[in-house]
């Protein structure tokens, strides 16, 4: 079997075939949308809204990024180069297609920079142990203790640390697969024995290239946003203020609505506390109104179960100083509202559902273009005469 036109006269390898060129282009597709991605988020970690990655926020972009660049040097040595030349090495900066050189130049430079500078400012890996309620550096099995204010820090750098890796590689995936779908394109034909159209294209008014695109970029928002919920969602009591009775607490806090959460015994025994044991004054002036939690809000850390027994407001941020006048025989603690908590992820919670419709919906239509690609469905016959 040969291929026809440019290829005439060569044989037809399995690099060659129409599957090899679907999965090149959509290698391509989900390499470009993780790249943007993780590239703005990889810029966000300059930014104030880093307070919304949680440690593991880099993950899902550093583990996609073996099979993106697993695939492009699968490219450059088996795909693209003749058999006689595939036990040569590859030059990856001189395979790369001349308008992405100077693009991962620049781009390896200031990974290199950010990545040199958050190396140097890493203890260890930032970890929370609710069970000890602390946080710390894992430095290869040492425990070294950190302040919440560190922890987050060194989760903003780890995050950007490994954001920028997966973004070096993944634009370099970028640049292998973009370059060989044109390159397939122009210079690969579709073997006779293939499947061919048997019907008109469906009336689909975007390609599929930007489909593809369209569906890859929104998972990877949907992935991202859900990695920001879980994250918030997991670290709701570690920023909580632990009260112990004869030691008053001062905080800065934002304004809101704010719970007293009491632990309980393992019988779901839970001590009840007075509005007067606990005593909420902003540093300077007055003194807040504690009342009773109407909720009855429950939760769980480090399944110790725990319920809502007091309620302050705040309203503007202020230094608040807390003092608990029982002692307990449980831990307690302040934490924003989980009502108001819930309310301020419904925004999230939009973003993350609305590029799953864009996904769908692409995805629906790729399928069926897929379907008119290889011939499904009963062909058009033209009416004789």
């Amino acid at each position: 079997m040969v291929t026809p036109g440019a290829g005439q006269g060569r044989e037809l390898h399995v690099r060659d075939t129409p599957l090899v060129t679907m999965l090149n282009s959509a290698v391509c597709f989900i390499a470009a949308a993780s790249a943007v991605v993780g590239g703005v988020s990889w810029l966000l970690t300059f930014t104030p809204w880093t307070q919304f990655m949680s440690s593991g926020y880099s993950i899902p972009f550093f583990y996609l990024t073996f099979p993106l660049f697993g695939w492009s040097v699968v490219v450059l040595t088996f795909v693209r180069r003749p058999d006689r030349d595939q036990r040569l090495p590859v030059s990856l900066v001189k395979e790369l297609p001349r308008g992405f050189r100077i693009p991962f130049v620049l781009l390896f430079v200031a990974v290199w920079a950010t990545g040199l500078a958050a190396i140097t400012s890493l203890h260890g890996q930032p970890e929370y142990e609710p069970g000890l309620r602390r946080y710390v550096y894992d430095d290869h099995g040492v425990l070294i203790p950190a302040t919440r204010a560190a922890y987050l820090h060194a989760v903003v750098v780890q995050n950007r640390l490994f954001l920028g890796v997966a973004m070096l590689f993944t634009f370099v995936a970028v640049a292998v697969t973009w370059d060989e779908r044109s390159r397939r394109r122009r210079d690969v034909v579709t073997p006779r024995r293939w499947r061919h159209p048997v019907k008109p294209r469906p009336k689909i008014p975007l390609p599929a290239a930007v489909l593809a695109l369209a569906a890859a970029a929104g998972l990877a928002v949907s992935i991202a946003t859900a990695s920001l919920i879980i994250g918030r969602v997991d670290a709701y009591n570690g920023g909580a203020i632990y009260l112990r009775a004869g030691h008053p607490v001062r905080a800065l806090l934002a304004p809101g609505h704010y719970l007293i959460f009491v632990g309980c015994t393992g019988d779901i025994t839970c001590p009840r506390l007075p509005s007067s044991a606990l005593s909420a004054t902003v540093v300077p002036g007055g003194g807040l109104a504690v009342i009773p939690d109407p909720s009855s809000d429950r939760l769980s850390e480090a399944a110790q179960p725990f319920r809502g027994e007091l309620s302050f407001t705040v309203p503007r941020k202020e230094t608040v100083s807390l003092d608990l006048a029982v002692p307990l025989g449980q831990p307690a603690f302040a934490v924003p509202s989980p009502g108001e908590e819930a309310h301020a992820l419904i925004g999230w919670i939009v973003l993350a559902g609305l590029p799953l419709i864009v996904v769908l919906a692409a995805l629906t239509a790729l399928v069926w273009l897929l379907a008119w690609r290889l011939g499904f469905g009963l062909p058009v016959r033209s009416a004789s005469r």
